[in-house]
């Protein structure tokens, strides 16, 4: 990329946007909604909140010291695997998955509050770059792939307007995904039934906590996006 589309960029991206209006706003939501709700939308929705969990997981687990092997993301159920490599505490890995959706959306809620719509959408770009060095399956490397292209065409060449009614619709999708996705694995998740071993603490339990981080986190960036 030459040195002019390079400035063009960063020019629009240290720009300030304004908020959308409250009503503008809570109407992405409610197309967010829909999608997360509706079982045909949500075959497709799933898969962008489970890059969001796994690569939680492996953000985490770099912290916490793991050097992690590889990320895979399944067709069949949207599932997905972080491996890990090591010894150590896996608990806040493990832990952290399912607020992994939340806190990404409450991140873009963050940056939109304070009028840098467009940095969602390359911060999202770049998260999904770092992701795909990390897949290990061709259906991982796919959806990424598919994922990227989609979102790099609206901050590439969209409108600012269009631009930042997607920043949106990636926070609210972001949200409200990340209370589907403790409610489908509610009894059968991978990561409670780890955690259970680990701790002593039933699965349940975990799940609950899961639930409550997972409200909030729509509480508090309903109120950054209105």
């Amino acid at each position: 990329m030459s040195a002019g589309p390079l400035d063009e960029m960063a020019r629009r991206i240290g720009e300030i946007q304004p908020k959308l209006p409250a009503g503008t706003s809570l109407t992405i939501g409610l197309v967010a909604l829909i999608a997360v709700a509706f079982p045909p939308t949500w075959m497709f929705v799933r898969y962008f909140t489970v890059m969001a969990h796994e690569g939680s997981h492996a953000v985490v687990g770099s912290l916490w010291g793991f050097k992690i092997k590889g990320v895979k993301l399944f067709w069949k159920d949207a599932a997905g695997g972080t491996e890990p490599d090591g010894e150590g505490n896996r608990v806040p890995p493990l832990l952290v998955g399912y607020f992994g959706p939340s806190l990404f959306g409450l991140a873009a809620a963050k940056l939109i509050s304070i009028g840098h719509s467009i940095a969602v959408l390359w911060l999202t770009l770049v998260l999904l770059v770092v992701l795909l060095a990390m897949i290990k399956n061709v259906f991982g490397l796919l959806t990424i792939l598919i994922a990227g292209v989609v979102v790099f065409d609206f901050a590439r060449e969209g409108t600012v307007a269009h631009q930042t009614l997607a920043a949106y619709g990636i926070a609210w999708l972001l949200l409200l995904s990340g209370v589907r996705g403790v409610l489908r694995r509610w009894d059968g998740s991978g990561d409670a039934d780890e955690l259970a071993s680990r701790t002593n603490i039933v699965p349940v339990t975990f799940s609950k906590i899961w639930l409550v981080g997972a409200l909030f986190a729509v509480f508090l960036g309903a109120r950054l996006l209105t």
